[in-house]
């Protein structure tokens, strides 16, 4: 293995090793470990070390239950060493390259930095940038409602990590001045809260959310009000029991989280410890903060994958299409969910399929049923963050990512993610994308627009037809797919429907 230098940062030395002409430091902390009385505590800044830290290893994932997407063999969790990052630069000199923090997804529950297809060579490669990965407290360590324990402490993790990569990364040739953040699913999500937090102001100058607006139902105490409840009953501890609950051992914990998830499922419904508002670290939903100018200076890129909702089909135990007569049923379960009359599923379905018939696409019950999900999820809240953010500042930019795979899964969620770290795997995994031509090309064309975008707030390269700045009046998206182009105002007809919806009105555009 060839080392790198020895790295002088602020806090002590750190070495690293070269791999393919790139620089790779690995599990570097950035705070105390959050164990006993720091758990669920606002995180410490790392302290000061001696000696030369050896920066050649992944630090253990944040402790978290089992789901469908963990790695196999298991990666070593740890609560006393989850608080790390790594760094890929091409070199590590002065020449202040552009920085991008990457923040993993996983419903705030589960997800690490160490995860194969978030490597970060080929991306530092291409762009001549320096890329972050970081880890995150999760699920019950994250939030919970307990006497005395602070409020969204995943978040001030990754404000933490952040404050550390503006503190040290001159030293491993980045500009502390060009940080852009980027995230997917939970992460994009993390990123629009991150544009509302004002402990996170200064410390980026740009960000990417990738499958993550700011839903206008997330944030809401209520809904890490019944999950605390779940699992407090779950460890036979009551809230203001928070000394006690520090002295459960973790894995305990994790146990009795993977139980209750189990019964929320059973029962239709879901345990979250998302963040939420608490007039603080969190003072105003993102939405609004947004739609006031509280970012306005922060430079956006936002987007969703097409079919994102299909990644359910993968969830669900044999799962079957849904059949014609089955249809107004199950939109009516959809409707109620959303806070809608279960009397508008007629128009509802009409809509949906009308819209898709004029655009070509399938029109099937099930892609009703999906597409539906896929714009209460992830769509509508990407395009009310868009429309708020683009009033105050220009270069506000909005994609779609449709290319689909070859079955079932389509274009769904987390597919875009290998496009853009360039990261391809060609074992039977149907739900990753193969090496080709088509797929190198298509990546190649993201990760520029990412870099370029990280450089200088524009994403616009010789490999795509001009991306024009999102605004109200003509909505131009970019797509990303075989062929890209620019599509006007996409599927203007269910984005308007949705305008009507209760899901909205909470926050009318000015």
């Amino acid at each position: 293995m060839r080392k790198t230098e020895i790295i002088n940062t602020k806090l002590g030395k750190i070495q690293g090793y070269i791999y393919e002409g790139i620089s790779i430091f690995k599990g570097i902390p950035f705070a105390e470990p959050p164990v006993g009385e720091l758990r669920l505590h606002d995180p410490m800044p790392k302290k000061p070390w001696d000696g030369i830290l050896e920066a050649v290893k992944f630090g253990p994932e944040a402790p978290q239950p089992y789901n469908i997407n963990t790695p196999q063999p298991r990666p070593i969790q740890s609560e006393e060493e989850c608080l790390t990052l790594n760094i890929w630069t091409p070199d590590t000199d002065s020449k202040k390259r552009p920085v991008m923090v990457w923040i993993h997804g996983g419903a705030f529950i589960y997800g690490s930095n160490s995860r194969a297809i978030y490597y970060g060579s080929n991306l530092a490669r291409r762009g001549n940038v320096v890329v972050v990965t970081i880890n995150y407290r999760l699920g019950p360590f994250s939030n919970l409602l307990m006497s005395g324990a602070s409020s969204n402490v995943g978040m001030l993790d990754q404000i933490t990590a952040l404050e550390w990569v503006h503190d040290n990364i001159e030293c491993f040739g980045g500009d502390p001045n060009n940080i852009t953040i980027f995230g997917e699913s939970a992460g994009g999500f993390s990123v629009c809260t991150l544009m509302a937090m004002p402990k996170a102001k200064g410390l980026f100058k740009r960000a990417i959310s990738q499958s993550g607006g700011a839903h206008p139902l997330g944030y809401r105490k209520i809904n890490l009000e019944q999950s605390t409840k779940l699992l407090l009953n779950e460890l036979n501890l009551k809230p203001d029991q928070l000394d006690d609950f520090r002295q459960v051992p973790w894995l305990d914990i994790i146990k009795a989280t993977f139980r209750i998830t189990q019964k929320a499922d059973r029962q239709g419904t879901r345990v979250r410890f998302s963040p939420f508002i608490d007039g603080d670290t969190i003072p105003l939903h993102p939405i609004k903060a947004i739609d006031e100018g509280y970012a306005k200076d922060i430079e956006l890129i936002i987007g969703y994958n097409f079919e994102e909702s299909k990644f359910n089909h993968m969830l669900l135990r044999n799962f079957k299409e849904t059949e014609p007569e089955e249809l107004p049923r199950r939109m009516k379960r959809l409707l109620k969910f959303t806070g809608e009359s279960e009397d508008k599923f007629e128009d509802v379905i009409n809509i949906y399929k009308s819209s898709r018939e004029e655009n070509n696409l399938p029109s099937s019950p099930q892609d009703i049923l999906d597409a539906y999900n896929t714009d209460n999820t992830f769509r509508i809240p990407s395009v009310r963050f868009a429309e708020g953010q683009s009033k105050h500042q220009k270069n506000t930019y909005m994609y779609i990512f449709s290319w689909q795979l070859p079955n079932m899964f389509g274009a769904m969620h987390g597919l875009e993610i290998g496009f853009v770290f360039n990261r391809f795997f060609n074992g039977e995994v149907p739900t990753l994308p193969k090496k080709s031509k088509v797929t190198v090309k298509l990546s190649e064309n993201m990760m520029d627009s990412w870099i370029s975008f990280a450089e200088n707030g524009d994403p616009n390269h010789k490999g795509i037809p001009k991306w024009p700045q999102y605004e109200i009046k003509e909505r131009n998206t970019l797509i990303f797919d075989k062929t890209i182009k620019i599509w006007k105002d996409p599927l203007s007809k269910e984005r308007e429907m949705w305008n009507k919806m209760n899901l909205l009105s909470r926050f009318p555009l000015k």
